[in-house]
Order: structure tokens, then sequence, then C-alpha cells
């Protein structure tokens, strides 16, 4: 396994425009229980306009109004639909959420749809990771150090975000709400990350979506997992477990090992 931050954590800074930033703090959060709604409710229905229908039926008194709900559908559904190829189908997701022992397993799941979508947040995912090292156990996840993050991000053509600091706040308490969904900070009031439990479904999940960035290297460029907070120490385990997963084969080309899906079709998110 690789450990080197600039090898695995490159910077993102500069690289998106105006137009690829958008800072809502509804879409910060992970939402992982009306995510899983309407990941089920795809999975059955197979279309997005029976998806909607239901989802108002079932869902817009819980937010008091149907505009509110609406946007909520929205930013699910944009975020499942950000997969591309990089991720599963939903119905594919849909059973692994299935699989998915813990609560905590499934906000993983749902996690990796969120980085995929909103580039913000992986922005500041991509500077806690490379600014801290990612050869340790535990991380500085202050609302303060995530506001730090969130005030040196120059657009493409070198401006900052120009939101006020009470925004900036919120977002970042939004991200730490996420980290703990995940299982990376363990109460509302922690300023320290420590490493989550990733169970099979996330490390098949997260390992599918590094072998989908870097192709037969990715072992030594793990993003996925390091997007879950798992050290060089932990990526070990991780990859001794997948390798008995018969989603999983290995083969040795040469000197190289390659660990690589049995299958690689129809990973991309239904459209």
């Amino acid at each position: 396994m690789a450990s080197s931050t600039e090898d695995t954590i490159p910077s993102l800074n500069g690289t998106f425009s105006e137009e690829d930033i958008n800072i809502s703090l509804t879409e910060a959060g992970l939402l992982p229980d009306r995510a899983k709604a309407v990941t089920r409710l795809y999975a059955e229905q197979g279309s997005w306009a029976a998806v909607k229908e239901q989802w108002h039926e079932q869902r817009v008194h819980d937010r008091g109004s149907r505009g509110s709900a609406q946007q909520i559908f929205r930013v699910l559904k944009r975020r499942l639909q950000a997969g591309g190829t990089a991720l599963p189908s939903i119905s594919t997701l849909q059973r692994l959420i299935e699989e998915a022992p813990t609560s905590q397993a499934e906000a993983q799941l749902l996690y990796f749809y969120l980085i995929q979508d909103d580039n913000l947040f992986r922005f500041v995912l991509h500077e806690v990771l490379r600014r801290q090292g990612i050869d340790r156990e535990e991380w500085v996840l202050s609302t303060d150090s995530v506001v730090s993050v969130l005030s040196d991000y120059e657009y493409v053509n070198g401006e900052n975000l120009g939101y006020a600091d009470s925004t900036l706040h919120r977002w970042a308490q939004g991200f730490r709400s996420v980290l703990h969904d995940i299982g990376v900070l363990g109460g509302p009031y922690d300023d320290v990350g420590t490493v989550p439990a990733v169970d099979g479904p996330s490390a098949h999940l997260s390992a599918l979506y590094s072998w989908k960035k870097h192709g037969r290297d990715w072992t030594e460029r793990p993003i996925g997992w390091l997007y879950l907070f798992q050290p060089p120490t932990h990526q070990d385990l991780l990859l001794d477990r997948l390798q008995s997963d018969s989603r999983w084969t290995t083969t040795q080309l040469r000197e190289e090992r390659v660990v690589k899906p049995t299958e690689t079709n129809g990973s991309s998110a239904d459209g």
C-alpha cells in the first residue's frame, strides 16, 4: 500500500469554477434515512416520476411543506445520479444497503454518492487528509479547522468563496455531521476524528470506487479507503478481507498482483 499523501490525495484548490460549487447547507448533509428511502423507491419503481410521486406522499409532512420536500428530493436524486461510471447503479446500491449490518455501514455507502456530487465537500475532504496526513489514526476536525480550509479555497479564477463567516460555520457543521454519520466523529461535540469501522459492503464499494478511479493500480492509491479515513495499516487488513470476497479476484501478472472486481460492467448509476 502507498503511504505518500502527495501521491494519493492531490490538492483540488483552483480545480472548480463558481458554477461547479454549491454551498447549500442541506446538500452538505448526508440525509441517510431520506437517501435510503429514495434509493429503495427507485429500486422498486425504476422510474423517477413514480419515485417523486411516492416521495411526496410519504415524506412531505416530515418537512412541513411540499416545497421543502421537493428540494430534498431534487438533491437526493441528483446525488444518486451523480454516481456515473464511478459508482454502482441505484439498484445495486439498494442491494448493498440491504447487506449492510449497521446504520453506519449504510451511511458509508451513501457517503460516496455525496462525495461524487458535491465538489466543495470533496475539496474539504481532500484538504483535511492532505494537510494532516493519511498515516495516522486521529484527525483534528473541529468546526474552526474545517472553516479554515473553506476560507483558503480559491476558484479556478483565483477568487475565494465569498460567503459570510456564519455561513461557512454552518457548512462546517454540516460537514462534521456527515463525518459523524460515517463513524469518524463519535459525538456532535467531538473535535477529534478517529478511524471508523468499515464493514463488507462499504469496504467493497470504496474499493470499487478506487478501482474505477485508478484502474489496476488502485491498491497503491486506494482513494475510497482514504475517503473513509483508513490509514495504511488498516488498508492492508481491508485488502486481505476483500480478497476473500467473491466480488473480487486476484491475479498475478508477471511480478504484479492485480486485485480487480469480478464483474466490471453495469456499475453506472441509473439515469
